[in-house]
């Protein structure tokens, strides 16, 4: 009897327990599966947070990265560029005998076995799309130069696209297409408002030559504010550039730079490699600094800059306690230019510009940006230290891409004269680029006159000319001034050239010498 009632005791006892267990199971089941009043009010982009390492990552509810959205609301608003140039270099002969029978019979340019070589090259980038009428975006030095641009978008077409505007200063282009179907159009934002350690998400499309289309990469807003970078293919004027990690490499410039919203916050446009491949240094334009450039080459094909005509620099503590001053702000002047704005105003050297209209100087940074930000023929008024004294000054601002142009009041487009067989040309830093070599203020030689005293003593296609007779040439009106004081000259003239690397003296003698 005993038996038999331990026995039903312990049959109890285990039915209520199962009992319990399975109701426990039930509502922890229940408080996983089903969302409470609170979950199910929240927004599907809420992500949950899984451990992965030692990090804690956000995933959608399906298990995805938040970077799966994003990829998918911006690749197709991203393109391929292809432009296409020809380009005039030195190049060799070999197989010519450094002669005059070959020029003189034959008319082949012997030039010491350095000839003219005419090539075409294609340069591959990236681009976005801005708007539904077909413009897009992307960097001056994928399309600088080109005769025949072509765009091809996500879904494979091609369009040939017109250039609408360049500006070197900033490294940016507009271009146009006319396309005959719909647009996917990138969401521009607000690259002022990014911090260090934000998500970074670059798209465009590297190493175009092995078809790697729209690859996306990720990483982080490594710092901002970056400037007085040299890049061997662009020279850039105006840097404020956004640093990061995610992968950049040759074909991405110009491609997008987003935020994890998906919004524009910069044009990939540099690297800094020692490999020529990502090292996890890359570069993008702001998008803020981008957008009144990219409306005014909409608008007028190029950008007007306000120009001062002054060399600023930093005020360091050294410099404001010998000045006197109370803090390190402001910009001193360390030149002002002849005829410019800033000379006929009345600055001078050693001036402290301390306000810029109704803004405090901080640094030269600020300064330059605040005059580029204005218009030409726009009126300042700017309060400086002179002597320990606070002066105001009025000024009219110049126009910045006359003065650039111009190449400081030498107009470029000036006809040179032809003189001792020479025919050249103001060397710029454009042309520097072209050929590949290092920019210094002079004259290059475009044509030399077969048979001339510049052929026979040996001046070629490409020489640089630094000096004559003595004088500093650094423009065409330098060599027209000195060739109309020697015109009469009858004795060797003294010039100092560059041939490639080499600079040497070089005498030549007039015709009737």
């Amino acid at each position: 009897m005993e038996k038999e009632y331990n026995y039903k005791r312990g049959l109890l006892i285990y039915i209520l327990s199962s009992i319990f267990f399975i109701i426990i199971g039930i509502l922890i089941a229940s408080g996983l599966s089903l969302p409470s009043s609170t979950t199910a009010e929240q927004p599907k982009a809420i992500m949950a947070n899984v451990p992965v390492g030692n990090m804690v990552l956000p995933v959608s509810p399906s298990g995805h990265s938040p970077f799966v959205a994003v990829a998918s609301n911006v690749k197709d608003a991203v393109v391929n560029i292809s432009a296409e140039s020809i380009t005039e270099t030195p190049g060799y002969h070999n197989f010519l005998p450094n002669d005059d029978f070959f020029r003189r019979f034959f008319g082949i340019p012997n030039n010491n076995g350095i000839v003219p070589q005419k090539r075409r090259i294609e340069s591959l980038g990236s681009g976005f799309i801005i708007d539904k009428d077909g413009y897009i975006v992307t960097n001056n030095h994928v399309v600088k130069g080109a005769d025949k641009i072509f765009v091809r978008l996500s879904n494979a077409s091609e369009y040939p696209a017109k250039l609408v505007g360049t500006d070197p200063e900033t490294d940016i282009a507009v271009l146009k297409i006319d396309p005959d179907t719909d647009l996917t159009v990138a969401r521009l934002g607000d690259s002022d408002s990014i911090l260090v350690g934000d998500w970074a998400i670059a798209i465009g499309n590297p190493f175009p030559q092995l078809g790697l289309d729209r690859t996306v990469t990720v990483g982080v807003i490594s710092a901002t504010g970056r400037q007085g970078l040299n890049f061997s293919d662009a020279t850039v004027s105006y840097q404020d550039y956004i640093q990061t990690d995610a992968s950049i490499n040759k074909g991405n410039s110009g491609g997008p730079l987003v935020n994890i919203e998906g919004e524009v916050i910069g044009i990939n446009s540099a690297i800094a490699s020692n490999t020529g491949g990502s090292v996890g240094i890359g570069f993008a334009i702001p998008i803020n600094l981008a957008k009144p450039v990219i409306e005014q080459l909409k608008t007028n094909g190029s950008v007007s800059r306000g120009w001062l005509g002054v060399s600023p620099q930093k005020v360091d503590k050294d410099l404001a306690e010998a000045l006197g001053l109370s803090s390190t702000e402001g910009v001193l002047i360390g030149e002002v230019i002849p005829n410019t704005p800033a000379d006929n105003a009345g600055l001078k050297a050693g001036d402290v510009i301390v306000k810029f209209g109704d803004k405090k100087i901080k640094n030269v940074k600020q300064f330059r940006f605040l005059i580029a930000e204005n218009s030409p023929n726009t009126p300042v008024n700017m309060e400086i230290i002179r002597d320990g004294k606070k002066k105001k000054i009025k000024v009219i601002l110049g126009d910045r891409s006359e003065f650039l142009t111009s190449g400081n009041k030498v107009k470029q487009n000036q006809e040179a004269k032809f003189w001792l067989g020479l025919k050249v040309e103001t060397f710029t830093k454009a042309k520097a680029e072209e050929l590949g070599i290092d920019f210094q203020p002079c004259v290059m030689v475009n044509d030399v006159e077969i048979g001339s005293p510049a052929d026979r003593d040996g001046i070629r296609k490409y020489d640089l000319i630094l000096e004559i007779d003595g004088l500093t040439i650094k423009s065409v009106d330098d060599f027209n001034k000195v060739a109309e004081k020697l015109s009469n000259r009858k004795k060797a003239i003294l010039f100092y050239i560059k041939q490639g690397k080499t600079s040497r003296y070089v005498a030549i003698k007039p015709v009737n010498s």
